[in-house]
């Protein structure tokens, strides 16, 4: 149940050694929990989506570049400006969200991408939170490591890289391990396995990403054993509607305690989001994890 869902959040976090800012920790702690009364070992889809190039972000690169080269200058402001007139939605990933969040990245140069689609703030943003200068090029500076670090110079390899190096390895991994070992439940990763990662690694970007269809490659072998509408159904984020919960008051309080953080911008952003004038989910988020992670340790 939902109420069950909220109800765990408070002992998931604190026993967090970390702050980990993914939301979808709730959930796989709960299949976890589920899990944990039959097996003790379970196998896990992890990497699926990252050597296959399997996220949404994927398909979004070609639209980025055909943007890019087509759209007339100072028509990015303007487009801009249109999609922020679209009414906020608090559904997951909803079209106003994606939209937004899309135009957000091509502020940058292709490089920054995929750091922008993924950032919970925009750099505008964090320089208000933070009150200073942000350079792109240092604070992104791991994720263009792994872009440029690349060799094969085509985005959709360099997208790849990026999210084994960055998102797989520092969120995703971290999640299921964390939320899986708090039940006492191993979970393991076939697509990690090395040799089929090495080898995988090896194959031509278009056999994995093809007319729209991510994880083609992996669909495609796998038709002799499931069914079409299976495998080609559309693709749905394991995550909780956070959106929505954040705007309940009372099991989402805020301390606003921090001396490093502008007080007035985050008042800002809880307020636009509780009034529905914005969506900061990813961002209020990770700031309840980060003050509740202070709280445990260092109170």
């Amino acid at each position: 149940s939902i109420n069950k869902a909220k109800g765990i959040i408070p002992t998931v976090l604190k026993n967090l050694d970390e702050p980990l800012g993914d939301a979808s920790l709730i959930p796989t702690y709960l299949v976890s929990q589920y899990a944990k009364k039959f097996v003790t070992v379970v196998l896990g889809g992890d990497g699926g989506d990252e050597l296959f190039a399997g996220y949404d972000p994927f398909k979004a690169l070609s639209y980025a570049e055909t943007y890019q080269n087509y759209m007339p200058r100072g028509g990015h402001q303007w487009m801009t400006a249109i999609a922020n007139l679209i009414p906020v939605s608090h559904k997951n990933l909803s079209f106003d969200f994606k939209v937004k969040r899309f135009l957000r990245g091509l502020d940058h140069p292709s490089k920054y991408w995929t750091s922008q689609w993924m950032s919970s703030l925009a750099i505008p943003e964090l320089e208000k939170l933070f009150g200073e200068k942000i350079r792109p090029e240092e604070l992104f500076s791991e994720a263009l490591a792994a872009w440029e670090g690349c060799a094969n110079q085509n985005s959709v390899d360099q997208a790849i890289r990026y999210y084994v190096k960055m998102y797989m390895q520092n969120g995703i991994l971290t999640k299921v391990d964390r939320s899986s070992m708090m039940n006492s439940l191993e979970v393991r990763a076939p697509f990690l396995d090395t040799e089929l990662a090495e080898f995988v690694s090896q194959v031509s970007w278009d056999h994995k990403l093809r007319n729209k269809t991510t994880k083609y490659l992996l669909k495609k072998s796998l038709e002799p054993e499931l069914p079409h509408q299976v495998l080609y159904r559309k693709k749905k984020g394991f995550g909780i509607p956070i959106s929505e919960w954040l705007l309940d008051e009372k099991a989402f309080q805020f301390k606003n305690n921090s001396p490093m953080l502008d007080q007035d911008f985050i008042n800002n952003e809880l307020a636009g989001h509780r009034q529905k004038k914005k969506n900061s989910k990813a961002f209020l988020w990770n700031l309840y994890v980060l003050e509740n992670n202070f709280a445990t340790n260092f109170s």
